[in-house]
């Protein structure tokens, strides 16, 4: 058996194990006048943002991963002294918008693990996987949360072989959970993705992708705030 299909077939055994092959979340819309209910009170966290690398897919065996790892070794170093506070203020900025429309709404202090948190059982469409009710309290009954996945660059591999140049790219979701039920009211992914306008590979600032990477993290924060259409 190859190295590939040891992956998939560690992957596919992964999966069952783990219970991971479960359905997608649908999107799910907001009805932003629900929010303006004056028994709404909504607590905004956000997932912890990492420091921004380079994300390599396709390179699907350990000495393919090794080789397209050392071949952007200086764009990963770059990457990584790239600041993600404005990432970081979207919290306090979400809160702020949503208090200029008159939704009771307050930043919560620190980061949330979803993983960390308990499983739920229901299979009820739009149930969120995780249970996020140690977050309700008298002044907090619903939850926004904004997960960011991927900062930084996304380059696909066909095993040694790079099959696209380097692209910016900043993804991830966000949704609003009710805390009385578990349910999403607000479900929405987001993936901004731009190539470089110049050439790329120009250690060791990478100017051309370092304004791809500030530009696709500027309208992916705007994204997320038309999605929950405050």
């Amino acid at each position: 058996m190859n190295h590939k299909s040891i992956l998939l077939a560690l992957t596919f055994a992964t999966m069952l194990l783990g219970g991971c092959a479960t359905k997608m979340q649908a999107v799910v819309p907001l009805d932003s006048n629900m929010l303006k209910n004056k028994d709404v009170k909504v607590g905004v966290i956000m997932s912890d943002v990492a420091v921004p690398e380079t994300y390599i897919t396709g390179a699907d065996c350990l000495l393919c991963y090794a080789a397209a790892s050392a071949a952007n070794s200086s764009l990963d170093s770059h990457l990584k002294t790239i600041p993600v506070d404005d990432i970081k203020n979207l919290k306090s900025e979400i809160t702020q918008l949503m208090l200029e429309k008159g939704i009771s709404a307050v930043a919560l202090e620190g980061e949330i693990k979803v993983g960390e948190l308990k499983k739920t059982k229901s299979q009820e469409l739009n149930t969120a996987p995780r249970d996020y009710s140690i977050y309700k309290t008298k002044d907090i009954n619903y939850l926004l949360v904004i997960e960011v996945y991927q900062v930084g660059a996304y380059r696909t591999y066909s095993s040694y072989i790079p099959t696209m140049d380097p692209v910016a790219s900043f993804s991830g979701v966000a949704y609003i959970v009710d805390l009385s039920n578990n349910k999403y009211i607000l479900y929405k992914p987001f993936s901004n993705r731009k190539a470089s306008d110049l050439e790329w590979d120009e250690p060791p600032t990478f100017p051309g992708l370092t304004n791809s990477l500030y530009e696709v993290i500027a309208t992916g924060k705007d994204a997320i705030k038309a999605n929950l259409t405050l």
